[in-house]
């Protein structure tokens, strides 16, 4: 994971150095985010717990590892301001694991394989040549994928909402920076059909991403 971030960090600093050419000295011209714009990012996804009364997997309560994850974020303006219609796909290959408190080790309860596929808007605060901050909200599922003999993947309803910044490399380049944080519907009827929760038991997920913006 460390030298996917070195090596992916690299290429930043190469592409900025390759493209980010004095563009912002030259004569004013307000930027505009309004071009589409296709954006591989990685990062890093924690938190999520799948709870025994929600799966007909385990007994018991059970984590899923914090991990890398990697997708791919496809923005289409809808006004010249920079709004956009975006299409999200994000995937976290990890484990699940049970225990692992300050001095006991956890346990690999086996592979587990999270990918959400999403739509929705990206609303900017402000534009500006130095940095354009935002947020975005999607909807639509999460692909839940237990890598166990046996056992099928699940399709749950999913939603999202991130905080981000972009800042501009070139008039067709931008790093762009995000929080976004995830909730799945984990109701399971056939599992309890009548148990009363003082809390829900859905699976909550937050991420920090790095990604590259190539506009078009």
């Amino acid at each position: 994971m460390r030298k996917l971030l070195f090596t992916f960090l690299l290429l930043l600093l190469s592409a900025s150095s390759l493209f980010a050419q004095d563009w912002r000295g030259r004569r004013y011209e307000r930027y505009r985010d309004n071009m589409v714009d296709l954006t591989p990012f990685i990062g890093y996804r924690y938190g999520g717990t799948i709870f025994a009364d929600q799966s007909n997997l385990f007994s018991q309560d059970v984590d899923v590892k914090s991990s890398a994850n990697f997708g791919l974020n496809l923005g289409i303006p809808i006004n010249p301001y920079g709004m956009k219609i975006e299409l999200l796909v994000d995937r976290q290959n990890t484990n699940f694991t049970h225990g692992g408190g300050l001095f006991t080790p956890s346990g690999n309860l086996g592979d587990f394989h999270v990918t959400y596929l999403q739509g929705g808007v990206l609303i900017p605060f402000s534009e500006s040549r130095a940095a354009s901050p935002y947020m975005s909200v999607t909807a639509g599922v999460a692909n839940l994928d237990p890598d166990i003999n046996g056992v099928s993947a699940s399709n749950r309803f999913s939603a999202s909402a991130a905080i981000g910044v972009k800042v501009p490399l070139s008039r067709n380049m931008a790093l762009r920076l995000e929080e976004r944080g995830y909730f799945t519907s984990m109701q399971n009827n056939d599992r309890c059909r009548s148990c009363y929760y003082n809390y829900n038991h859905d699976l909550y997920q937050g991420e920090t991403n790095l990604g590259l913006s190539f506009k078009f």
